[in-house]
């Protein structure tokens, strides 16, 4: 229990700077992590013993590790028919007639692994591949962060890598102020491809999650898409049993001393399937509550690239030593890119250097109307 706290303890990192905002974060870091705990849940044998347990009615030990072997690589099935059955949902009805008249076993030659709402047998094949589905998934939402962070190369670190923390630090003096207001003023309107490629991976957190909800039900057979209403709404028999079965059955063909081909009809206990059932329901939850998150997220982005008022209150909200009207003042001769570096810039230091950061802003911009007026001419050049 130890080596498992601590390897996800070394997952979790504090960042000291940030350029991305809460929501971001849970996508490439909370997900991510609870993904990762899922995997290594999964593959602890010290909580829920060995993945698959089979009753052969075979008296050698030998056999029935061979079978079970067959039965994980090969995949266990339920029939459709007695899901209703209260005792043993997918395993006993009258379809266990035709097993013995051998009718089943003509059936699995002819389709192996088919499975529609029409056959009579469910196919259980995907258990063995859940850890690496759920890595992969892991994989898929750190992939946004990556192209995030390659893109944004470290400006914003680079801006204040002597300013961040929570008091005011002595490198905080009037020539580094005036380095970093010079930086943002010369450079107006040169930000606008470094905002709108943070918004490009706003976009790729959403099509992936949609593309994750998708994922997940071609993986468990269509049965994921409304997994979680499904188990809360009921009424003859709880999805789970289709979806995750805790007993299965599983054919082994076998041929015996004179040549007589024998079909050992197995029942089999799935223990991890105790947890998939939980888990992937914690997951279907989780990755709708992120898709209604991501679009509102992305709503809210426009809203700020549109609304200048918006961005006066984003700006204020940093220091409430920076007034709303010079805020707006400030916003008014920036572009959208010249504030979304101002707005990291503030996330980022001590409210009362954001402060004189705004006012060195202000005075730079009302310096440059003054000399514009005095000189309309340049203006014409």
């Amino acid at each position: 229990m130890i080596d498992f706290v601590n390897s996800v303890k070394s997952l979790i990192k504090i960042e000291q700077i940030h350029t991305d905002n809460n929501l971001f974060k849970l996508h490439y870091k909370f997900t991510v992590i609870m993904l990762i705990i899922f995997s290594i849940l999964l593959t602890s044998k010290q909580y829920f013993g060995e993945p698959i347990s089979c009753v052969t009615g075979s008296k050698e030990p030998q056999m029935k590790e061979i079978i079970e072997l067959f039965c994980w690589i090969h995949g266990t099935y339920i029939v459709r028919d007695s899901l209703n059955d209260s005792n043993l949902p997918g395993i006993t009805n009258e379809n266990e007639r035709i097993v013995w008249e051998n009718r089943l076993v003509k059936y699995f030659k002819r389709t192996f692994y088919a499975t529609s709402s029409t056959t009579p047998i469910i196919w259980q094949k995907y258990y063995q591949w859940v850890c690496i589905m759920f890595s992969f998934q892991a994989l898929l939402f750190y992939i946004p962060r990556y192209v995030w962070k390659t893109w944004e190369g470290g400006r914003i670190r680079l801006l204040i890598s002597d300013l961040r923390g929570p008091l005011v630090t002595p490198s905080w003096n009037p020539e580094s102020k005036a380095k970093l207001v010079r930086y943002l003023m010369s450079g107006k309107n040169s930000h606008t491809l470094y905002a709108c490629r943070f918004a490009i991976c706003e976009i790729m957190n959403l099509l992936n999650v949609v593309f994750q909800i998708y994922l997940m039900d071609w993986f468990l057979m269509g049965k994921f898409t409304f997994y979680g209403i499904a188990v809360n709404t009921f009424d003859e028999f709880s999805p789970m049993d289709e979806v995750f079965p805790k007993l299965t059955k599983c054919m082994f063909f076998k041929v015996g001393p004179s040549g007589t081909r024998e079909n050992i009809d197995s029942l089999c206990i799935l223990p991890l399937n105790i947890l998939n059932e939980k888990l992937f329901l914690i997951l279907w939850f989780w990755l709708y509550i992120l898709l209604v998150l991501s679009v509102i997220g992305l709503l809210y982005r426009m809203c700020v690239i549109y609304s200048s008022s918006i961005r006066s209150y984003l700006l204020a909200g940093h220091s409430r030593y920076v007034g709303r009207k010079q805020a707006m003042q400030v916003i008014r001769e920036m572009s959208y890119g010249d504030f979304f570096v101002l707005h990291n810039v503030g996330s980022n230091v001590n409210p009362l250097i954001f402060h004189e950061l705004i006012e060195g802003i202000y005075e730079y911009m009302k310096n440059n109307r003054r000399f514009y007026k005095a000189h309309p001419s340049v203006m014409d050049l």
